[in-house]
Order: structure tokens, then sequence, then C-alpha cells
């Protein structure tokens, strides 16, 4: 099992966890901001401003930015999630001393330089427009809205008033708010020495931080669907329909989640899984079929997704609900069960023996106030579940009358 230094903390007393791995020159800063979709003011905000970060700062712009990581060797990646979003330099650690003052800049003080911002903004549109002519992505969008209610956060996809609406101030005030070290955890993963956390300390430690930020998220409102089942039309041509059927499930902190957990990776969360070998191998009518969560906050959202012919739709629902209700009245076999296991833990190490991957997970599980050690207790719990604890979480969490459809056809 994977074990970690204690947390230490830098001078100005911002969080920083060490992944160590020792036989790598290449080191990885991950700098972890609590907030995301679930808190910004206007659509598209929370992920601009950190996919926009690099677009100059107060002392360099992003011509000059771009050039010196370039001869450095180094890269700045971001992303925004649902709840949290992160900044990550990689580097070489022979080069810090030289990349790290550029990287506190960008933290610091982004300009989001409108010529640059004016370009996101086309790109972005101009890759909307192509999303809401797939089916995928259009039965994706009706289902968390139809879910959810359209104001829930999690349900807030864009439309063209969300692109003539925003404006570089809205980054600007979300980089303000919530972009701070105040509201930050970092994690460093290489080969971590005193030497390397001084430099570290030197340059990120010495940003004023004030108060942290509370980390609880305000409920959200789930307004309940009106109606099960959600067609829409595209009027482009499509030979495969996209198909989503779900529920609003207990989140992680539930003592009924290694079970809820393990009931879906048996039902279509591997190759090997049921959904799979019957919709896929059995009938043809998908090359894949899945179920998994997305987690947000107070709730896990429970989602079986596929693409298929149109004339198939109507008997692929009937199928996946047949395949539910076998759960619900037969016990899945020792060898199924072990399978299931067995790929749940295969996945767990390779995610967790990779330390770019670790920080990752360890950032996702943060943000659902979880840690390492839950992730340890719910793969030990798993391993004592037993086939009636299969049947009693299908027929407690996975009614298939109570799963809403949302189904996206071409023209």
């Amino acid at each position: 099992m994977p074990t970690l230094p204690a947390p230490i903390h830098l001078d100005n007393g911002v969080e920083v966890n060490v992944i160590p791995m020792p036989s790598t020159e290449l080191v990885t800063i991950s700098i972890m901001f609590f907030g995301g979709q679930w808190v910004q003011e206007k659509k598209l905000q929370s992920n601009l401003a950190l996919q926009q970060i690099k677009s100059g700062t107060e002392s360099f712009t992003a011509e000059f930015l771009s050039d010196k990581l370039d001869y450095y060797g180094a890269t700045i990646t971001t992303d925004a999630t649902i709840n949290y979003g992160f900044l990550r330099l990689n580097g070489l650690r022979r080069t810090l001393p030289d990349v790290l003052p550029l990287f506190r800049e960008i933290i610091i003080s982004p300009t989001y330089e409108q010529p640059l911002f004016d370009n996101a903004i086309e790109e972005s549109y101009l890759s909307y427009q192509v999303s809401e002519q797939k089916v995928a992505y259009v039965s994706k969008r009706v289902f968390y809205q139809q879910l959810l209610g359209f104001h829930h956060p999690a349900a807030q996809y864009v439309d063209e008033q969300a692109y003539q609406s925003i404006r570089r101030e809205d980054l600007l005030a979300y980089h303000q708010r919530f972009i701070t070290l105040s509201n930050a955890v970092i994690y460093v993963t290489g080969n971590v020495d005193d030497a390397l956390l001084a430099l570290v300390n030197s340059q990120l430690g010495s940003i004023p931080c004030g108060e942290p930020h509370p980390h609880a998220y305000q409920r959200a409102d789930i307004v309940s669907p009106s109606q099960m089942m959600h067609e829409t039309t595209l009027n482009v041509p499509s030979v495969q329909s996209g198909l989503r059927l779900g529920k609003v499930l207990p989140d992680a902190s539930s003592a009924d989640f290694p079970a809820i957990h393990l009931s879906s990776v048996i039902l279509g969360g591997y190759f090997g899984s049921r959904l799979m070998k019957n919709i896929r191998e059995r009938l043809g009518f998908t090359y894949g079929i899945g179920s998994t969560f997305y987690p947000i906050p107070y709730n896990n959202i429970f989602i079986i997704a596929t693409e298929t012919p149109r004339e198939h739709v109507v008997r692929c629902i009937e199928e996946i609900k047949k395949d539910i209700a076998d759960m619900q009245q037969h016990p899945v076999s020792n060898e199924e069960l072990d399978n299931a296991r067995n790929f749940m833990l295969g996945q767990f190490c390779c995610t967790t023996e990779v330390s770019l991957s670790l920080s990752t997970l360890l950032m996702h599980q943060r943000a659902q106030g979880r840690t390492l050690n839950d992730l340890l207790q719910e793969q030990q719990q798993i391993q004592s579940i037993t086939p009636e604890d299969i049947i009693q979480s299908a027929q407690k969490y996975f009614s298939p009358d109570e799963l809403l459809i949302a189904v996206a056809h071409g023209k």
C-alpha cells in the first residue's frame, strides 16, 4: 500500500504534500484551487481563468513566458472541474531556479491579454458548435439538465449567451477570489529533498496569503425530473444515437458506497462487464457501453452511456434494464465477483504507483473531502463484499424505473 510523508507548510502557511519519486530529474508542482464550476458567477469563468492564466502577467508578455518555458524545457498545464482546478508545472530539477520565478509571476499577477482572450473565446465557441452536432455530447447535456435542473452547477452547459457575455474582467475577478494560495493545496512530486523544498518555499512561500478560504461547498437544489424519458433530434445526419441513463446516488461518504461502486463495475465498469457481454458482444448493438460515477459535492451521479443505431435504442434500453433486474434477483458468481474486484484493485494500483497520476487522484479525492486512507479502506471493504451485498445494493440503488433516460438522435 502506498504511504506518503506527512504534509508540511510553507512560510505563508500553505500546505505542501510531497510524493517522492527518487529516480527522476523531473519535478512536478501541482497547485490545487478549491472552487471550480460550482462557485463561478458566469459560465466559462472558472475554466477560462485557469486555461488562460499564462496569457501575460504584469511583468512578462505571453510570448516571453512561452519562449522562456520552452527554453528551459518546462510546461505549465491547467484543468478546471466541477469543484476544483489546478495549475501544474512540469520541469527539470536543475532549471527550477529559473522557472519558478516565472511560475510565481503567473500565479500572482496574470493580466489575461485581451487579444489572446478573444482568440480563446473564438476557438472555444467553434468547439462548442461542433459539440452541439454530436449525439453523444447532446445526450449528455440533456441528461444532466433534466436530472439536476437547468440551474444546478453541474448542469451549467455553455450556450451562445455564455460566449457573448463573458469578459476578460470576469477572469480577473475569478482569479482574485479563487486562484490564490489562501485557497490552495500544493503537491510536489519528484526527487524531493530539503534543498528543493527550500527553493519552493523561497518562491511560493513568499507569496502573501490572507485568511484561508472555507472549503465547504454550498448545497445546490436538485430539481426532480418531470418525466423520465427525453428524446432530442439534431439537425445533422448521424448513424448513431447517443444514449444516457442514470440517477442521483449518495456520495462516497456513504457506508453503502463500496457495494454501490462494485455493483456498478460488475454491471458496466470494465470490458468483461455484463453490459459489454450482452449489448456489445451478444447483440452487437454498440462498440462500447459502460457505467460509471460522476462525483459532485454531496452526491454521485450514476451514468450508463453508449451510442447505438436509432433502430436499436428501444431494445438497448430494455436490455440494460434486464441486466439490472437480473442483478437484483440473482447472486453474482464468485468468479464474476473476483474479476470485478481484481479489476478495481488493478486500476487502483496503476493509479497510485505513478506519482503524477497519484497527485491527480489525491486532488480529486481532496475536493470530495476524502484522503488516500479512505481509498485504501474502500479497497479493503470491497474485498469482503458478498453476492448478497450486491443484490441488496442493486435493489436499493439501481431500480430500472428510477433511471432518467436521455437520447439524442441524428436527422
